[in-house]
């Protein structure tokens, strides 16, 4: 095995202790993970670390007070430019996508909560893609994948975390008018709501367990005709279950767990995995420490993809991380994990990160722990370990997702 850095070897070795594979599971696992379409139905491109650069810039917005929330887009869209800076950062980033094996992954770019705001995280991964070009390209389709895959490089898919709503709810013609824009700019992938209430339903973070409105259903009738997938990793209970019975497409949860095995807010319920599946809908297990539950590593996650699949069968299961792959990310750096700082750049209560206190209890499990991203082949020995079959491995690992990307192509004009 080839380490792109120490945190790699680390990562690599902390999932080897905690998973426990025979030699025999070690060489096939990893044999399986090359050769079968593998992708993260939802997570994120690597990125630069809290380097010294990103770290002036910070020092010197917050100096000039521009505002707690621009502060944080202004930081965050300045490590997006330092990921392509130098060579040295262009170098880790390719590096970091060929170790994890994979051949798409859905990226996130935009939050959903202004279009401002989306058009602007929009374009910074409009940047990466073209400075990246030779590694990764957009997709729309499984066909755009196959072809982008046959080049020899990695295909992404565009998510987004909310409906671009005008808000006035006068007309509805001008409440949808954004979701053919989002679908132009390469969008396949919409989440109702981010955790909290809006217009279209209820978050899973909100006390109620309110359903749709009448916009929502109106909302995934457009989707469907648009060719985006209904995606409710943040949705509430009733509105997801209502979303998979009113949806005439498959829809998903991108990224969640079972709420059988740990009683948290971003997990399902049993009677909302069974209500995805139905109507041949697919949820993904997230790889997030602090939300899993438990031993909070690897094992869990295997535990989680092995609950919901005997629940409602392995058509219907997929892993989507909610991570990256952070080079010399040091968590003592960064204001995510620090209360004090957090303040200064925005305070995320619609991410209820206080609330519900699902810090992870290692927070750098994700960087040299069992669940790091760049693990991603030993995720699929993981499931060789729990004695999964190849053919359920290639489904969980990319062809559910196909299958569903497909379904949910657009209607005809």
């Amino acid at each position: 095995m080839q380490f792109i850095s120490e945190n790699h070897e680390l990562a690599w070795n902390s999932a080897l202790k905690a998973i426990q594979p025979t030699q025999a599971q070690l060489e096939h696992g990893l044999e399986l993970h090359s050769n079968l379409f593998a992708m993260d139905g939802f997570g994120f491109l690597p990125e630069d670390s809290w380097n010294d650069k990103v770290k002036e810039k910070y020092t010197y917005w917050f100096n000039r007070s521009v505002g707690h929330r621009e502060l944080a887009k202004r930081t965050e869209y300045s490590r997006c430019d330092a990921v392509c800076a130098d060579e040295e950062n262009c170098k880790l980033f390719r590096s970091a996508l060929r170790a994890s094996g994979l051949n798409c992954m859905v990226q996130t770019v935009a939050e959903g909560k202004s279009r401002e705001e989306d058009i602007r995280r929009m374009g910074c991964n409009f940047q990466l893609l073209r400075h990246f070009r030779d590694t990764i390209a957009q997709a729309g389709s499984p066909e755009e994948i196959k072809e982008i895959n046959d080049s020899g490089r990695i295909a992404v898919v565009w998510s987004v975390n909310g409906p671009p709503i005008v808000g006035e709810l006068q007309v509805l013609e001008q409440e949808l008018s954004w979701i053919d824009d989002w679908k132009h700019l390469g969008v396949r992938m919409m989440h109702l709501s981010y955790n909290r209430r809006n217009f279209i339903a209820d978050g899973c973070a909100e006390p109620a367990n309110g359903g749709l409105s009448d916009l929502g259903f109106e909302l995934i009738k457009k989707l469907n005709q648009a060719g985006i997938i209904v995606d409710v990793p943040h949705t509430g209970e009733r509105s997801s279950q209502e979303a998979a019975k009113a949806s005439a497409k498959p829809i998903m949860a991108s990224h969640t767990g079972a709420r059988a095995l740990n009683d948290f807010i971003r997990c399902k319920s049993d009677e909302t995995l069974k209500a995805i599946a139905v109507n041949g809908g697919l949820v993904g297990v997230y790889a997030y420490p602090g939300m899993l539950g438990g031993s909070d590593d690897l094992p869990m996650l295997l535990n989680h993809i092995e609950y919901i699949v005997k629940l409602i069968g392995d058509d219907h299961v997929q892993i989507g991380t909610d991570l990256q792959y952070r080079h010399g990310w040091d968590t003592s750096d960064l204001p995510y994990y620090d209360a004090k700082s957090r303040e200064f750049t925005g305070n995320q209560w619609w991410g209820i990160w206080e609330k519900n206190k699902h810090a992870p209890k290692n927070p750098k499990e994700t960087v040299n722990g069992s669940l790091a991203w760049i693990n991603w082949p030993l995720y699929t020995v993981g499931m060789v370990t729990r004695g999964f079959s190849d053919e359920t491995i290639a489904k969980i690992l990319g062809k559910n997702f196909l299958r569903v990307f497909a379904a949910n192509a657009p209607d005809a004009f």
